[in-house]
C-alpha cells in the first residue's frame, strides 16, 4: 500500500452538515515499541481525545498500529494531522473518513484493544 499524503478531508467551514465522522488508519511503528511506551501513548491520546470529545480504539501488534477515531469532523481531522506528523508512525495509511450517525466507542476516549477485536470492528484494519 502506498501511504496517502496529508490532506484535509473536508474543506474549511464545510462541517455544519456533518455531526459525527469516523476515521480509520494503519501505520508502522517507527522504532521498537515497548509496553511502557504504548501505555504512555494511550494515556496521552486518551487525555487529548477526551478534551476534544473524540472517542475510539487503538490496537498494536507486531509493530503495526490500527486505530479508529470518532467525533466531530474538525476534531478528528485535527488529531489525524497530528498523527501524520508524529515521528513514532511511519507508512501511515488512511482507510477513509465517513459520516456516522452514532458512536461505536462512546464510552472510550481511547481504548487499547487486541488485533482481533479491532479487525472485527473495522475489517479493513488488517494489522
Amino acid at each position: 500500500m502506498v501511504p496517502k499524503p496529508a490532506t484535509k478531508y473536508f474543506p474549511e467551514g464545510n462541517y455544519t452538515e456533518l455531526n459525527l465522522v469516523t476515521l480509520s488508519y494503519v501505520s508502522d511503528a517507527a522504532e521498537e515499541f515497548g509496553i511502557l511506551s504504548l501505555m504512555q501513548l494511550v494515556d496521552k491520546a486518551s487525555r487529548r481525545n477526551k478534551a476534544l470529545n473524540v472517542t475510539g480504539v487503538l490496537s498494536f501488534d507486531n509493530g503495526r498500529f490500527g486505530q479508529i477515531l470518532e467525533g466531530k469532523p474538525k476534531d478528528v481531522e485535527a488529531i489525524w494531522e497530528l498523527i501524520l506528523k508524529d515521528p513514532r508512525h511511519t507508512n501511515v495509511v488512511s482507510l477513509g473518513m465517513k459520516k456516522i450517525n452514532t458512536r461505536r466507542f462512546a464510552n472510550w476516549s481511547m481504548r487499547l484493544c487486541g488485533r482481533e477485536e479491532i479487525v472485527a470492528a473495522e475489517p479493513q484494519l488488517k494489522i
